[in-house]
């Protein structure tokens, strides 16, 4: 009976040690997500830098994702993107266009969605506007189009490419980031800013019930089986 019971107990137990250490990992990052997540909302809340401060920051390591920039200048009408989105649920596009700063300084701007077939004219009035540093710099999806530059439809970020397209513009003074524009009190503004959220998936805990669930599961199996054995004499 020994013979056949200890090595399914050194099994079961080497099994729910790794179990139960997987668990345990995913609550540490479940813990590190969170603090991260937190970070990141308070750099959202915080008040706005100068667009020539977040460029030093991140010269110097920092990160800077998520950080608010004010930043008064003009954009320019000519050179603008169009990615491809929803909006309200229906086809739309997410427009994108260089912003040159009071300083000379330049930085793509997320403005907002449209619809798609909504007429727009940007403002190219002297402005301030506040927007957050996103770096969109996941790369293309497994499932994403090719990026049609001729026609300005673009399905994925690719901010280099962008850049290169760009007409009358120092590209060695374009920031490198996109700025993502918040939502202003200007009614009924044409593209649609909406506030942004914090992107990053945080499935942690959900991970760690699984494991440890596959722990006490194995646990479960290994004692009735033992207790099967003890019963049967086997």
């Amino acid at each position: 009976m020994k013979t056949r019971i200890w090595p399914i107990v050194l099994a079961s137990t080497i099994g729910i040690c790794i179990l139960l250490g997987l668990g345990v990992w995913q609550v540490q990052r479940l813990g590190q997500k969170t603090a991260l997540i937190a970070s990141l909302e308070q750099r959202m809340s915080a008040e706005p830098i100068s667009l020539a401060e977040a460029v030093v920051k991140r010269e110097q390591g920092e990160d800077i994702e998520y950080l608010k920039v004010k930043l008064s200048g003009q954009l320019d009408p000519t050179n603008y993107f169009r990615r491809v989105t929803s909006f309200n649920g229906d086809p739309g596009w997410e427009i994108i266009a260089p912003f040159k700063t009071d300083d000379g300084r330049f930085a793509l701007v997320d403005l907002g969605a449209i619809a798609e077939n909504q007429p727009m004219k940007l403002n190219e009035n002297p402005q301030t506007i506040q927007g957050l540093v996103r770096y969109h710099n996941k790369g293309r999806g497994f499932f994403d189009n090719d990026n049609d530059v001729v026609g300005n439809i673009w399905y994925w970020w690719d901010a280099p490419a962008m850049l290169a397209t760009l007409k009358n513009t120092d590209v060695s003074r374009v920031t490198p980031f996109i700025l993502q524009k918040l939502p202003s009190n200007i009614e009924q503004e044409v593209p649609s800013a909406e506030m942004p959220k914090v992107e990053l998936a945080n499935n942690h805990l959900g991970y760690a019930i699984t494991w440890f669930g596959m722990a006490a599961s194995l646990a479960g199996v290994a004692g009735f089986y033992m207790f099967s054995l003890r019963k049967t004499g086997a």
